[in-house]
C-alpha cells in the first residue's frame, strides 16, 4: 500500500486484480475538489405518493425492508423566525424511492408506525433536525430505528459530516443542491425536485456500509496545526 499526497489531499492507493481504487483520507475536503467530482443521481424507480391508497401500499412495502434511506423536505423560509412544516418525507431502498407528499396524504397512522418501528433501520443525515420537524406533525410520535450518518462520521473524527461532503468522501461523487431551496409545498413537484429528493434519501443507503467499514483514525489537520503553532 502506497501513500500519495496531491493538491487534493491525502489518499491511499490500493491495487487488486489490476483495478485501482482510491480512498480519501484527508479530513477536510475543499470546495474546489468537491466541485470536480461528477454529479450523482438516483436512477431507480421513483413513486410520488399523493393519495392514501398508494401510501398504504408503499408503507407495506417499506415495512418489509431491513434498511431504508430517509430524508424530509420543507418549504424554505427566507425570513428569520419563520419556518414551515414538512411537506415531503422520502424513503429509498437500493432501487426504489417513495416520496410522500404530506400536504396531500396527511400524516397517517401507518406512516407513523414505520417511523416508530425499530426493526426497520432508517438511515439519514442530521436526524435530530428531522425528528424535531416530525414532532410538529405528531406531538406523541416516538421515532425509533434511526441511524444518523452525521453522528457516525463525527465519532470517527470527520469534520465535514453533511450530505455533500460524505457523498464526496465515500461515493466519489457530488450531489446537486439546485432544488434544495425550492418550494416543496407545491401540489405538483418538478422533475428536478423529484430527482433531488429521491437522491438525498438513496445516498444514505449507499454511504452507510462504506462509513461502517472505514476504520481510519481521522485527525483535524487545521486544529492540529493551530495547536502546534500555539506551542511553538
Amino acid at each position: 500500500m502506497k501513500t500519495i499526497r496531491t493538491k487534493l489531499g491525502s489518499f491511499l492507493e490500493k491495487r487488486s486484480n489490476n483495478v485501482k481504487t482510491v480512498e480519501i483520507k484527508q479530513n477536510r475536503l475543499s470546495k474546489e475538489y468537491i466541485n470536480t467530482l461528477p454529479i450523482i443521481k438516483f436512477v431507480g424507480n421513483v413513486s410520488v405518493i399523493d393519495d392514501v391508497d398508494s401510501a398504504e401500499y408503499a408503507i407495506e412495502f417499506l415495512m418489509n425492508e431491513r434498511l431504508i434511506g430517509f430524508d424530509t423536505e420543507s418549504r424554505p423560509a427566507f425570513k428569520k423566525g419563520i419556518s414551515y412544516p414538512i411537506s415531503l418525507i422520502q424513503f429509498s431502498t437500493e432501487d426504489k424511492a417513495f416520496l410522500f407528499q404530506i400536504d396531500k396524504t396527511g400524516f397517517f397512522d401507518s406512516l407513523k408506525s414505520l417511523l416508530e418501528n425499530e426493526k426497520v433501520k432508517k438511515i439519514g443525515i442530521g436526524i435530530d433536525a428531522d425528528n424535531k420537524k416530525l414532532q410538529e406533525l405528531s406531538s406523541d410520535i416516538k421515532t425509533a430505528g434511526f441511524i444518523d450518518l452525521k453522528k457516525l462520521a463525527e465519532k470517527k473524527g470527520i469534520v465535514q459530516s453533511g450530505a455533500r461532503a460524505l457523498s464526496a468522501r465515500y461515493l466519489k461523487h457530488r450531489i446537486s443542491k439546485n432544488a434544495q431551496r425550492s418550494n416543496w409545498a407545491l401540489p405538483k413537484l418538478s422533475n428536478k425536485q423529484i430527482k433531488y429528493a429521491a437522491t438525498d434519501a438513496w445516498i444514505c443507503v449507499k454511504i452507510y456500509p462504506l462509513l461502517l467499514k472505514d476504520d481510519y483514525k481521522y485527525i483535524d489537520e487545521f486544529k492540529l496545526d493551530s495547536e502546534k503553532n500555539k506551542l511553538a
